[in-house]
Protein backbone atom coordinates (compact mmCIF):
# COMPACT_ATOMS: atom_id res chain seq x y z
CA UNK A 1 0.00 0.00 0.00
CA UNK A 2 1.31 3.43 -0.94
CA UNK A 3 1.39 6.09 1.78
CA UNK A 4 -1.24 8.26 0.10
CA UNK A 5 -3.77 5.43 0.18
CA UNK A 6 -3.85 5.65 3.99
CA UNK A 7 -2.88 9.24 4.75
CA UNK A 8 -6.05 11.04 3.66
CA UNK A 9 -8.81 10.17 6.12
CA UNK A 10 -10.88 11.73 8.93
CA UNK A 11 -7.77 12.41 11.02
CA UNK A 12 -6.24 14.42 8.17
CA UNK A 13 -9.26 16.72 8.31
CA UNK A 14 -8.59 17.41 11.99
CA UNK A 15 -4.82 17.83 11.57
CA UNK A 16 -5.31 20.38 8.81
CA UNK A 17 -8.50 21.96 10.11
CA UNK A 18 -7.08 25.46 9.65
CA UNK A 19 -6.88 24.89 5.89
CA UNK A 20 -10.64 25.30 5.65
CA UNK A 21 -10.37 28.84 6.98
CA UNK A 22 -7.69 29.72 4.42
CA UNK A 23 -9.49 28.43 1.34
CA UNK A 24 -11.47 31.58 0.53
CA UNK A 25 -8.43 33.89 0.67
CA UNK A 26 -6.35 31.41 -1.30
CA UNK A 27 -8.97 31.33 -4.04
CA UNK A 28 -9.01 35.15 -4.04
CA UNK A 29 -5.30 34.95 -4.85
CA UNK A 30 -5.70 32.15 -7.39
CA UNK A 31 -8.21 34.21 -9.36
CA UNK A 32 -5.88 37.23 -9.35
CA UNK A 33 -2.69 35.30 -10.05
CA UNK A 34 -4.23 33.52 -13.03
CA UNK A 35 -6.50 36.40 -14.10
CA UNK A 36 -9.35 33.91 -14.42
CA UNK A 37 -12.15 35.05 -16.70
CA UNK A 38 -15.85 34.60 -15.83
CA UNK A 39 -17.08 31.03 -16.37
CA UNK A 40 -13.57 29.76 -17.11
CA UNK A 41 -13.20 25.97 -17.06
CA UNK A 42 -10.94 24.98 -14.16
CA UNK A 43 -9.48 21.61 -13.18
CA UNK A 44 -8.71 21.25 -9.47
CA UNK A 45 -6.10 18.48 -9.66
CA UNK A 46 -5.87 16.46 -6.43
CA UNK A 47 -8.92 18.33 -5.21
CA UNK A 48 -9.16 16.42 -1.93
CA UNK A 49 -12.44 17.15 -0.18
CA UNK A 50 -13.14 20.06 -2.51
CA UNK A 51 -12.31 23.13 -0.44
CA UNK A 52 -10.93 25.03 -3.45
CA UNK A 53 -13.33 23.44 -5.97
CA UNK A 54 -16.29 24.67 -3.94
CA UNK A 55 -14.89 28.19 -3.55
CA UNK A 56 -14.18 28.42 -7.28
CA UNK A 57 -17.64 27.11 -8.20
CA UNK A 58 -19.29 29.63 -5.88
CA UNK A 59 -17.61 32.36 -7.92
CA UNK A 60 -19.11 31.11 -11.16
CA UNK A 61 -16.29 29.02 -12.61
CA UNK A 62 -16.97 25.66 -14.30
CA UNK A 63 -15.05 23.33 -12.00
CA UNK A 64 -13.92 19.73 -12.31
CA UNK A 65 -12.33 18.11 -9.26
CA UNK A 66 -10.00 15.14 -9.73
CA UNK A 67 -8.69 12.95 -6.90
CA UNK A 68 -7.92 9.34 -5.96
CA UNK A 69 -9.46 9.29 -2.47
CA UNK A 70 -12.97 7.84 -2.23
CA UNK A 71 -13.32 9.28 1.27
CA UNK A 72 -12.49 12.82 0.16
CA UNK A 73 -14.52 12.66 -3.06
CA UNK A 74 -17.63 11.55 -1.19
CA UNK A 75 -17.24 14.47 1.22
CA UNK A 76 -16.67 16.88 -1.68
CA UNK A 77 -19.79 15.66 -3.48
CA UNK A 78 -21.90 15.88 -0.33
CA UNK A 79 -20.69 19.36 0.64
CA UNK A 80 -21.06 20.80 -2.87
CA UNK A 81 -24.55 19.30 -3.30
CA UNK A 82 -25.62 20.85 0.03
CA UNK A 83 -24.67 24.23 -1.42
CA UNK A 84 -26.51 23.58 -4.68
CA UNK A 85 -23.31 23.61 -6.73
CA UNK A 86 -22.74 21.66 -9.92
CA UNK A 87 -19.17 20.39 -9.75
CA UNK A 88 -17.93 17.38 -11.68
CA UNK A 89 -15.87 15.22 -9.33
CA UNK A 90 -13.84 12.45 -10.96
CA UNK A 91 -11.78 9.66 -9.41
CA UNK A 92 -8.43 8.84 -10.94
CA UNK A 93 -4.64 8.68 -10.77
CA UNK A 94 -3.03 12.06 -11.48
CA UNK A 95 -0.56 10.35 -13.84
CA UNK A 96 -3.46 9.30 -16.08
CA UNK A 97 -5.54 12.42 -16.69
CA UNK A 98 -8.33 11.60 -19.17
CA UNK A 99 -8.71 15.15 -20.53
CA UNK A 100 -7.56 16.85 -23.72
CA UNK A 101 -7.76 20.56 -24.66
CA UNK A 102 -10.59 21.02 -22.18
CA UNK A 103 -9.57 23.53 -19.49
CA UNK A 104 -8.60 27.18 -19.32
CA UNK A 105 -6.74 26.63 -16.06
CA UNK A 106 -5.46 23.84 -13.83
CA UNK A 107 -4.62 24.28 -10.15
CA UNK A 108 -2.65 21.84 -8.00
CA UNK A 109 -2.67 22.96 -4.37
CA UNK A 110 -0.90 22.28 -1.07
CA UNK A 111 2.07 20.26 -2.35
CA UNK A 112 -0.10 17.62 -4.00
CA UNK A 113 2.88 16.82 -6.21
CA UNK A 114 6.07 14.79 -5.82
CA UNK A 115 4.34 11.74 -4.37
CA UNK A 116 5.99 9.18 -6.63
CA UNK A 117 9.34 7.43 -6.27
CA UNK A 118 10.39 8.10 -9.86
CA UNK A 119 10.76 11.53 -11.44
CA UNK A 120 9.33 10.20 -14.69
CA UNK A 121 5.97 9.78 -12.92
CA UNK A 122 5.96 13.43 -11.82
CA UNK A 123 6.77 14.34 -15.41
CA UNK A 124 3.74 12.30 -16.53
CA UNK A 125 1.56 14.43 -14.24
CA UNK A 126 2.75 17.73 -15.73
CA UNK A 127 2.50 16.43 -19.29
CA UNK A 128 -1.04 15.27 -18.55
CA UNK A 129 -1.86 18.75 -17.26
CA UNK A 130 -0.47 20.27 -20.46
CA UNK A 131 -2.60 17.93 -22.56
CA UNK A 132 -5.70 18.78 -20.52
CA UNK A 133 -5.25 22.53 -21.05
CA UNK A 134 -6.32 24.54 -24.05
CA UNK A 135 -3.63 26.49 -25.88
CA UNK A 136 -2.33 29.34 -23.67
CA UNK A 137 -4.05 27.76 -20.67
CA UNK A 138 -2.50 28.36 -17.26
CA UNK A 139 -1.19 25.93 -14.65
CA UNK A 140 -0.83 26.95 -10.99
CA UNK A 141 1.47 24.63 -9.03
CA UNK A 142 1.59 25.32 -5.27
CA UNK A 143 4.52 23.63 -3.54
CA UNK A 144 6.23 23.63 -0.17
CA UNK A 145 9.46 25.61 -0.56
CA UNK A 146 12.27 23.09 -0.20
CA UNK A 147 14.86 25.76 0.64
CA UNK A 148 12.83 27.16 3.53
CA UNK A 149 12.18 23.66 4.92
CA UNK A 150 15.89 22.81 4.91
CA UNK A 151 16.97 26.17 6.38
CA UNK A 152 14.49 25.73 9.26
CA UNK A 153 14.51 21.96 9.53
CA UNK A 154 13.07 20.44 12.71
CA UNK A 155 13.71 16.76 13.35
CA UNK A 156 10.85 16.41 15.81
CA UNK A 157 7.84 18.53 16.70
CA UNK A 158 4.86 18.16 19.03
CA UNK A 159 1.46 19.47 17.97
CA UNK A 160 -1.34 19.58 20.58
CA UNK A 161 -4.64 19.17 18.73
CA UNK A 162 -8.23 19.18 19.96
CA UNK A 163 -8.69 15.41 20.16
CA UNK A 164 -5.09 14.17 20.24
CA UNK A 165 -1.41 15.09 20.44
CA UNK A 166 0.64 14.64 17.28
CA UNK A 167 4.34 13.79 17.27
CA UNK A 168 5.99 14.65 13.98
CA UNK A 169 9.25 12.82 13.18
CA UNK A 170 10.98 14.28 10.10
CA UNK A 171 13.88 13.33 7.89
CA UNK A 172 15.20 14.99 4.73
CA UNK A 173 17.10 12.74 2.35
CA UNK A 174 19.70 14.87 0.58
CA UNK A 175 20.43 12.08 -1.91
CA UNK A 176 16.85 11.84 -3.18
CA UNK A 177 15.48 15.28 -2.28
CA UNK A 178 12.65 13.64 -0.35
CA UNK A 179 11.00 14.84 2.83
CA UNK A 180 10.06 11.79 4.89
CA UNK A 181 7.72 12.26 7.84
CA UNK A 182 6.02 9.93 10.31
CA UNK A 183 3.19 11.35 12.39
CA UNK A 184 2.00 9.59 15.51
CA UNK A 185 -1.39 10.60 16.88
CA UNK A 186 -1.76 9.99 20.62
CA UNK A 187 -5.33 9.91 21.91
CA UNK A 188 -6.56 10.49 25.45
CA UNK A 189 -7.83 6.90 25.75
CA UNK A 190 -4.31 5.55 25.25
CA UNK A 191 -4.77 4.60 21.61
CA UNK A 192 -2.42 5.77 18.91
CA UNK A 193 -2.18 5.66 15.14
CA UNK A 194 0.64 6.39 12.73
CA UNK A 195 0.74 8.04 9.32
CA UNK A 196 3.72 8.52 7.04
CA UNK A 197 4.36 10.49 3.89
CA UNK A 198 7.23 10.84 1.47
CA UNK A 199 7.42 13.88 -0.82
CA UNK A 200 9.98 14.77 -3.45
CA UNK A 201 10.60 18.48 -2.93
CA UNK A 202 11.98 19.97 -6.13
CA UNK A 203 14.27 22.96 -6.34
CA UNK A 204 13.08 25.93 -8.36
CA UNK A 205 15.51 25.02 -11.17
CA UNK A 206 14.36 21.37 -11.18
CA UNK A 207 10.66 22.19 -11.40
CA UNK A 208 11.32 24.73 -14.16
CA UNK A 209 13.04 21.97 -16.11
CA UNK A 210 10.03 19.65 -15.73
CA UNK A 211 7.66 22.40 -16.84
CA UNK A 212 9.78 23.26 -19.87
CA UNK A 213 10.03 19.59 -20.90
CA UNK A 214 6.24 19.33 -20.65
CA UNK A 215 5.39 22.27 -22.92
CA UNK A 216 5.09 25.14 -20.44
CA UNK A 217 6.71 28.54 -20.09
CA UNK A 218 6.92 30.21 -16.68
CA UNK A 219 4.80 33.35 -16.30
CA UNK A 220 5.43 34.19 -12.63
CA UNK A 221 6.45 32.76 -9.26
CA UNK A 222 5.36 33.79 -5.75
CA UNK A 223 6.54 32.95 -2.25
CA UNK A 224 3.01 32.70 -0.83
CA UNK A 225 -0.60 33.57 -1.57
CA UNK A 226 0.01 37.11 -0.34
CA UNK A 227 1.89 37.77 -3.63
CA UNK A 228 5.24 38.02 -1.82
CA UNK A 229 8.41 37.57 -3.86
CA UNK A 230 9.80 34.03 -3.94
CA UNK A 231 13.00 33.66 -1.88
CA UNK A 232 14.94 31.10 0.16
CA UNK A 233 12.76 31.95 3.16
CA UNK A 234 9.38 31.81 1.43
CA UNK A 235 6.97 29.24 2.89
CA UNK A 236 5.60 28.33 -0.56
CA UNK A 237 6.77 28.14 -4.17
CA UNK A 238 3.78 29.02 -6.32
CA UNK A 239 4.46 28.80 -10.05
CA UNK A 240 2.16 30.11 -12.78
CA UNK A 241 3.00 28.55 -16.17
CA UNK A 242 1.42 28.89 -19.60
CA UNK A 243 0.92 26.14 -22.17
CA UNK A 244 2.73 27.01 -25.37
Amino acid sequence: MYWWQKFFDQHYLKIYEELERRASKEVDSIVRMMDLKPKAKVLDLCCGYGRHSIELAQRGFAVTGYDLSDFFLEKAKKDSAALGLKIEFRKGDMRKLPFENRFDAVVNMFTSFGYFDKEKDDLKVIRGVCKALRKNGLFLLDLKNREQLIRNFQRRRWHPEKDFIMLEDNFFDLFTGRWESTRTLLFGNGKKTEYSFSLRLYTFAEILNLLKRSGFVLESVYGDFDFSEYSLDSPRMILISRKI
